[in-house]
């Protein structure tokens, strides 16, 4: 037809003059000097890197607009296929449904009979061998470590068609510990708590409505988004739901080593700035939050840099080549800065209201705001800030492992508890020897050791047996434990002189270990007026002694927690190296001995102490143990129980102690409890004493800043989860510590988690059945006085798959 060979013969020509083509014919629309300054001004402005390449393809490389619009397309297309398959790694077609761990439970009864019981198996002479040949490994992913953080991030990875192991060296792999862990104990009082927990660590969860979306993947059963696990708000309604009792010294009252509690209550920021300025003579907020209120405004400060901590953490799972590619965040900034200096700049003139926030910021460590990172300091204070207050899991941290044991072993998984650790297995494979056969020759590289790292394949216990994974690249062991234990205390001589440990970690040092003294009480918390809050003595944080010019006026902030500052700069001078020829043990290490001039103690009315009651947090106890308290005072190990070496990282290690020793240290501890709850005067049945426990690294800036401490260790088939990780001390770090590593072993890649928000949360989200709701609440632990509140905001985006339940509280009718 003739006008189809027209469009024919026109087409032709345009196709010959290139105007089909998607590359401009002459470049750019702009000259290359004039493009590649407004790409810098873009970088400078921050612009992100997806807009920052399209504008490298139209202003450059000449890209013709509507194959710029076409590459859009294709991209966005290709992403959202992406998102919707499962990634290398996962081996199940489906995420498996399961049943509640309570299930078979016909009444309440029943229900809180299963609490009595430690989560886990403990372990039999027959569950593993000395060795285990190749092909007979059983598991493919091994946790040592115990606690919720453990056992949820092996419940994810289950989830994913992994067959888990995890080994608690604890006899409750829910981390609690009981009366037959116990000494000096009257066989009366072992039968009266035999089956009594007493919750040890920091398990007060904050921002839970958060929190229950990242645990929802874990703990989701055939009849309940959640599993059944609820979370009660700690304290009363009739006490606004006070968290936290702050006993600083110096901090609102005239003597510099006088105290009077400050209480931390639910309400966010307002509450704080209120009883800032009732107590400590800050001004007030007004109606937009801020005000005349110095405390307010610090305080939304620091959650402005809180609000890029997620990038900074999702950049430990990257390459570093990614990460230099992308813009510090302000979390990151102020991560390898100390806490002092911000306080001091933001908070000139109060120095009742510096003390405050820096005891907020950190009061799980003796550790002082001239040594403290500000990642951690700006994230305990917003922990703090949040509107919902603190809750704990009704049931404790029990319930919470019974559930997600539960989800692990009905994916073909077990849970052993009472299994000492010895060390970390190691192997090189085949073309790893043939390599270093070739290289024997050559020297060692000075740092790092040996680039060709073996592979962990396993764990080998303290009586022989040896657990392995194979040298499959998709099997891999993953260490809860924490960096020290992990690579100086469980990895042979040879492995880590050879190999070296991770980058950073020499320049690290240890917290302190702690020593927790259990105590079981007689009565109800109603009757022994128990609160659900947790009492903190913290010098850390005492009033500094501020200096006024007198011909300026200008104010010269002190130091915070000085007294503390000065016994840290007299341990150091006394730190001075000895020439020491022999090793420590089998580690083959050379550290000075500190010498015994001026020790660390425990003193009664001044030092750190933590004082909690499990069992008045907990709404469901009452019902369980109806005349039954718990409480929990923790101390910081004194030179009685550990000594420091400065060594390469700072680490310490534990003394024995005489039983007489330790006799009258409970004693000072017990007589430091009845001063500050003088109710408990004849109502306690025992007193003892365990530890010292290791609690992972401090958390100062050189922590944050060392770029060995990530998921991925230096060793392939090594993982590393926890709070070790995050932030110390934190249920919420713990398991943000745990969710990286699990992405880490699942390998999503930089596109992954910037563009897609794909990992493995969402992705179990995206491909598990919704629960099937009955019309009734299916909760775990039944318990008096439920009032519902809904935690998320109406206009805040939940799942489409599994719908979050909102948390439930305990209030007084």
């Amino acid at each position: 037809h003739p006008e189809i060979e027209v469009f024919i013969r026109n087409t032709q020509r345009k196709y010959s003059r290139g105007e089909f083509s998607p590359l401009r014919k002459d470049g750019g629309p702009i000259d290359k000097k004039t493009s590649i300054m407004l790409l810098f001004m873009m970088h400078r402005q921050g612009v992100k890197i997806e807009n920052m390449a399209l504008a490298v393809l139209f202003f450059l490389v000449g890209l013709q607009p509507w194959a710029l619009i076409m590459a859009v397309i294709l991209g966005h297309q290709m992403f959202e296929g992406r998102k919707k398959k499962k990634v290398a790694g996962w081996f199940a077609d489906e995420v498996k449904t399961v049943k509640s761990y309570y299930a078979n439970a016909t009444n309440d009864k029943a229900k809180h009979d299963i609490l009595r019981n430690p989560v886990g198996a403990p372990i039999a002479d027959g569950d593993f061998k000395e060795k285990e040949e190749e092909g007979e490994e059983k598991y493919d992913t091994v946790f040592v470590g115990s606690g919720p953080s453990t056992l949820f991030t092996a419940a994810l990875l289950s989830r994913t068609g992994r067959t888990v192991l995890v080994v608690s060296p604890e006899n409750d792999a829910s981390g609690c510990h009981s009366v037959g862990q116990m000494g000096g104990v009257s066989k009366q009082t072992r039968e009266k708590y035999s089956d009594v927990p007493f919750d040890i660590d920091s398990n007060n969860v904050a921002h839970t409505s958060r929190q229950q979306r990242l645990l929802a993947p874990a703990l989701c059963s055939e009849t309940d988004a959640q599993g059944g696990i609820r979370f009660s708000r700690i304290g009363t309604q009739a006490d606004g739901f006070v968290s936290d009792i702050l006993l600083i010294p110096g901090m609102g009252v005239d003597g510099r080593n006088d105290t009077h509690p400050f209480l931390l209550q639910a309400g966010g920021v307002t509450n704080i700035a209120i009883e800032a300025a009732t107590f400590l003579g800050d001004g007030l907020p007004d109606e937009d939050g801020v005000g005349s209120s110095t405390s307010a405004g610090y305080l939304n400060a620091c959650a402005g840099i809180n609000a890029t901590a997620s990038e900074f953490y999702t950049s430990k799972l990257m390459k570093d080549q990614v990460n230099k590619m992308t813009k510090d965040s302000s979390y990151q900034e102020a991560s390898v800065r100390y806490s002092s200096a911000f306080l001091d700049q933001v908070l000139p003139l109060n120095a009742h209201v510096r003390s405050l926030m820096a005891g907020i910021g950190m009061k799980g460590e003796n550790l002082p705001p001239s040594k403290t990172s500000m990642a951690a300091h700006v994230t305990n204070i917003c922990s703090q800030a949040s509107e919902e207050g603190f809750t704990y899991p009704v049931g404790g941290p029990r319930a919470l492992c019974h559930a997600l044991a539960s989800v692990i072993e009905q994916n073909g998984g077990k849970v052993v508890t009472g299994a000492k650790i010895k060390e970390f297995i190691f192997e090189k494979d085949a073309n790893a020897k043939e390599e270093e056969k070739d290289t024997k020759s050559k020297d060692k590289p000075a740092q790092g050791g040996d680039p060709n790292k073996p592979r962990c394949v396993g764990v080998q216990l303290a009586d022989g047996r040896t657990i392995s994974v194979g040298a499959d690249k998709d099997s891999c062991v993953v260490s809860m434990l924490g960096f020290i234990p992990t690579f100086i205390f469980h990895m042979s001589d040879d492995i880590r002189s050879r190999y070296g440990i991770p980058a950073g970690l020499p320049s690290l040092a240890e917290r302190r270990p702690l020593l927790k003294i259990l105590v079981g009480l007689r009565g109800t918390s109603e009757e022994l007026s128990l609160t659900g809050a947790d009492w903190y003595r913290l010098p850390n944080a005492s009033i500094a002694l501020d200096e006024k010019d007198e011909v300026t006026g200008q104010v010269k902030p002190g130091l915070i927690g000085a007294q503390i500052i000065d016994r840290e700069e007299s341990e150091e001078k006394n730190e001075e190296a000895e020439s020491s020829e022999g090793t420590r043990g089998k580690r083959n290490k050379t550290a000075s001995v500190p010498k015994k001039a001026k020790p660390v103690k425990f003193n009664g009315g001044s030092s750190w102490m933590k004082i909690s009651f499990p069992s008045a947090k907990d709404p469901s106890w009452k019902e369980r143990y109806s005349d039954i308290s718990t409480c929990v005072v923790t101390v910081e190990a004194d030179d009685d129980f550990v000594q420091m070496f400065d060594s390469s990282p700072k680490l310490f290690i534990n003394k024995k102690p005489s039983s007489s020793e330790c006799s009258r240290f409970i004693e000072k501890v017990e007589k430091e409890l009845l001063n500050n709850f003088p109710q408990l005067e004849d109502k306690i049945d025992f007193c003892s004493m365990t530890g010292p426990l290791r609690k992972g690294l401090s958390q100062t800036p050189l922590r944050y800043a060392a770029k060995g401490v990530r998921p991925e260790s230096p060793y392939p088939g090594l993982f590393m989860g926890g709070s070790d990780i995050t932030v110390g001390d934190s249920f919420s770090g713990a398991m943000v510590g745990g969710w990286m590593a699990a992405n880490a072993i699942i390998n999503y890649s930089f596109i992954d988690h910037l563009y897609l928000e794909k990992n493995v949360t969402n992705d179990l989200s995206r491909f598990m059945k919704s629960p099937k709701h009955s019309g009734e609440d299916d909760v775990a632990v039944p318990f008096q006085q439920i009032a519902v509140e809904k935690l998320v905001p109406d206009d805040e985006e939940e799942d489409d798959e599994i719908q979050m339940p909102s948390a439930e509280y305990s209030k007084e009718e």
